[in-house]
């Protein structure tokens, strides 16, 4: 690449700056929310990639999830789980907490002793 005045100037700056808010995720999360001035160490060459990034994360995160940890009984509900997709996901019903839907397993842990499991879903 050619050592150009504007491409000179980009490698000297220390940082490039990019930014993925929404007024919704503030309300809700608060003083919770990443508010540092510290970088966040990345490899991107361009801000316009970075940006693509901070938008698909704020995306993935804006939404109100929740985590659940439920205990099975026996261990044939855990190999009945959907693994066809990308991820493996589960359907989480709780009529007292008002969920019912599908919902990514973020781990899963078998005690072959007691022939249970414990699932822990996210979404």
């Amino acid at each position: 690449m050619v050592a150009t005045p504007a491409r000179i100037g980009f490698i000297k700056e220390e940082f490039r700056h990019v930014i993925a808010e929404t007024a919704s995720a503030r309300a809700r999360h608060g003083n919770a929310a990443r508010e540092s001035e510290v970088p966040v160490e990345t490899y991107f060459d361009n801000p316009a990639d970075a940006q693509v990034i901070a938008d698909q994360r704020q995306a993935l995160l804006s939404p109100e999830r929740r985590r659940f940890r439920t205990v099975t009984r026996g261990i044939d509900e855990v190999l009945a789980l959907d693994y066809s997709g990308a991820v493996p996901v589960a359907r989480y019903v709780d009529t007292e907490r008002q969920v019912d839907g599908k919902m990514l397993v973020s781990a899963i842990v078998i005690d072959t002793d007691k022939q249970q499991a414990a699932v822990m879903v996210w979404g």
